[in-house]
């Protein structure tokens, strides 16, 4: 097992300066690619016995891209996973606005939130696998949020097939914190094969209602006799059509319990047999089916990045918990520690 570091020192003006790409490597064929650009999933690839490499994630052909980055793959999110209503929110008689970059609204933390911030980086060889440290700190007002903030993620790879992304955060001002990966999935070895015939459960029975803008109100809705049912395994596409645009709900984990890891969703694909698990300390996952991919943008194959060609199964607190009172808060108070846990445990590679 290892981990290997190269630099990239790009001329392109998109990007804000040098950045690192890391290789983790584990013993039975599988292969994380890394970047501190948005502390950052590449690629995860597996090659089997007869040297055949399969990617099991989205990404872009050319560099450049991943400096615009416009479908967020693979990055890490913050200061606050998904949608916060109205760019605005209070903590006690103090008001906030943000830096809006959705109509109205602000998504994944601000147009210069972390998965667009050049992160520092450490790697680690441990008894059981390798792992890559990516570490920011985010100043009292950045995209309008209070507190100086120091967060830190690891990416360790063991040889179990488990990838596990570790978060940690801290702040001197009381302040929201939900951080989260955005990495597009797919399992299956045909190039131009979408996630439709991918078989998804997540162990769920209700979502959160959303208003015309994508942002939670506060009200739940159940999955029993409706197109977001995935309780049972069934392919993505089984209902698909019943909705206007896809998937871009937020589940609501069933019974999860406190600091443990608590199955979340298993993702599989029957042609070829791979299961991804994800198991999580978080209370839900934002499941986005795709979308709004829109084949202006190529993956490392050539092939155009079509609608519904990768999935994304987000573990992150309630979106817009700050404006919602009922919702678990997302408020972690001063000097506290902020820690989350996500595994994506690879089966029958």
């Amino acid at each position: 097992m290892q981990a290997a570091i190269s630099k990239y020192n790009k001329q392109d003006p998109a990007f804000p300066g040098e950045f690192e790409v890391i290789t983790l490597t584990n013993n039975q064929g599988l292969k994380v690619t890394l970047s501190s650009f948005g502390a950052s999933i590449w690629s995860v690839e597996y090659t089997d016995e007869q040297g055949t490499t399969v990617p099991l994630t989205l990404g872009y052909q050319n560099t450049s891209d991943w400096a615009r980055n416009p479908y967020y793959f693979g990055v890490t999110v913050g200061r606050v996973a998904n949608r916060i209503g109205n760019s605005a929110f209070a903590i006690g008689d103090t008001q906030y606005s943000l830096v809006s970059n959705e109509g109205n609204n602000q998504l994944h933390g601000g147009p210069g939130g972390f998965s667009h911030c050049i992160w520092r980086c450490e790697t680690q060889t441990n008894d059981d696998g390798v792992s890559a440290f990516f570490l920011i700190e985010s100043a009292d007002g950045d995209q309008g949020f209070p507190g100086n903030l120091q967060a830190k993620v690891e990416y360790r790879l063991n040889n179990n097939n488990e990838l596990i992304i570790n978060y940690h955060a801290i702040s001197d001002q009381t302040t929201p914190i939900c951080l989260t990966n955005h990495t597009y999935w797919n399992l299956s070895s045909d190039e131009l094969s979408g996630i439709l015939y991918h078989k998804l459960q997540i162990d769920s029975d209700k979502i959160l209602a959303l208003d015309e803008q994508q942002i939670p109100n506060g009200e739940f809705v159940p999955v029993t006799g409706t197109a977001y049912d995935f309780r049972e395994a069934k392919l993505v596409g089984a209902d698909i059509s019943e909705l206007d645009n896809g998937y871009d709900h937020y589940y609501v984990i069933n019974n999860p319990q406190d600091e443990q890891l608590n199955f979340i969703a298993k993702l599989t694909d029957e042609a070829s047999g791979r299961e991804m698990e994800i198991l999580s300390t978080e209370v839900g996952v934002q499941f986005y089916s795709g979308n709004f991919l829109d084949s202006t943008h190529r993956r490392e194959s050539g092939e155009l990045i079509n609608k519904h060609q990768g999935l994304c199964l987000e573990t992150h607190g309630y979106p817009n918990a700050v404006n919602v009172e009922h919702f678990p808060t997302m408020i972690v108070e001063k000097n506290t520690p902020y820690t989350q846990t996500t595994v994506h445990r690879f089966k029958n590679l």
